[in-house]
């Protein structure tokens, strides 16, 4: 088993280290210059990664740091490069501490280190207003936590979206609400990964993914459970992709809430199967967004009849 303590220190290192070499040093000592220190840097980090107006909050940084009029990949990577890792050094040593199963502290040590170190085809992920800088923001924030295939953040279920389940199935969703979530907030959300090590979607990696999730919740008494909303949760995929059935499994086995709210809104059903795609293009598909509802005593009883997914050492 890998030592937590050890891997904090590591990914320390590693960022400093990053921080003093070029060609982020040169960024360091402008964002200083800029009256941007090491302790403002999360700050500046939310403001131009998730604040509704990031756009020009970091056009007008990006002015102060100097860079040209038409920014490069390479000049916007830098500086959020450098922002992820000032904010990330300030929150490594916190990992220890937080409330989630080890292998999730450790897996924030993992991203921690790619800011540090990302390779040359993974620096398209920091490009201009792009969803992967948002991401890795709240990563570096402590605000989404990595659990392998998917992520969490800890945010509600909106009450708007009753008005979009179907209504014979809007009783047994307004019990649960009121029974077993005990209200919309707080619960876990869950998001696929940004950056993902395997491309395909697995079924046994997912379970441990909602296993990591679902022991997570044992240590924050406060979450009521996990609201969960995609096309890949809904039945109506599942009719032309049943091999993306085992998305469902955890929440049907434990009995919870598995429904739809209207039409899908992300449109991912289009990659990653032709069929799919030419069944939409002949009106043979119409995809619809599932909602997944899953208590926090759902979640624990069915983490604790899953052993076999336990982690057998620190990823």
């Amino acid at each position: 088993m890998i030592d937590l303590s050890a891997k904090v220190v590591a990914t320390y290192d590693i960022c400093s280290l990053a921080l003093r070499n070029p060609p982020l040093n040169t960024i360091v000592a402008k964002l200083v210059s800029a009256g941007v220190g090491g302790l403002q840097a999360a700050h500046v980090l939310r403001s131009v990664a998730i604040a509704k107006d990031r756009k020009p909050r970091l056009l007008s940084l990006l002015r102060q740091l100097g860079a040209s009029s038409e920014p490069v990949l390479d000049e916007v990577a830098g500086i959020q490069r450098t922002l992820l890792l000032q904010t990330a050094l300030f929150n490594v040593k916190r990992l220890e501490t937080i409330p989630v199963v080890p292998s999730v502290a450790s897996m924030f040590c993992t991203e921690f280190q790619f800011f540090a170190r990302p390779s040359a085809r993974e620096m398209h992920l920091f490009q201009w207003e792009s969803y992967s800088f948002s991401a890795f923001a709240k990563i570096a924030l402590l605000e989404r936590f990595p659990a392998g295939q998917f992520h969490w953040e800890v945010s509600g279920l909106p009450r708007s979206w009753l008005f979009r389940v179907p209504r014979a199935t809007l009783p047994r969703v307004s019990y649960f609400i009121a029974t077993q979530l005990q209200g919309f907030a707080p619960c876990f959300f869950p998001h696929m990964a940004t950056r993902r090590t395997l491309p395909l979607l697995l079924e046994k990696e997912c379970d441990r993914s909602w296993h990591r999730i679902a022991r997570s919740i044992e240590n924050q008494p406060d979450i009521k459970g996990l609201v969960a909303s995609s096309w890949l949760h809904s039945t109506d995929t599942f009719k032309v992709s049943p091999h993306l059935s085992f998305m469902n499994k955890p929440f049907v086995d434990s009995g919870a809430i598995v429904t739809t709210i209207g039409e899908a809104k992300e449109k991912g059903y289009l990659t990653g199967s032709a069929l799919r795609r030419r069944l939409y293009e002949n009106g043979e598909f119409r995809p619809t967004q599932g909602l997944i509802l899953w208590s926090r005593e759902q979640m624990i009883r069915w983490a604790r009849s899953h052993p076999e997914l336990s982690d057998g050492s620190i990823g």
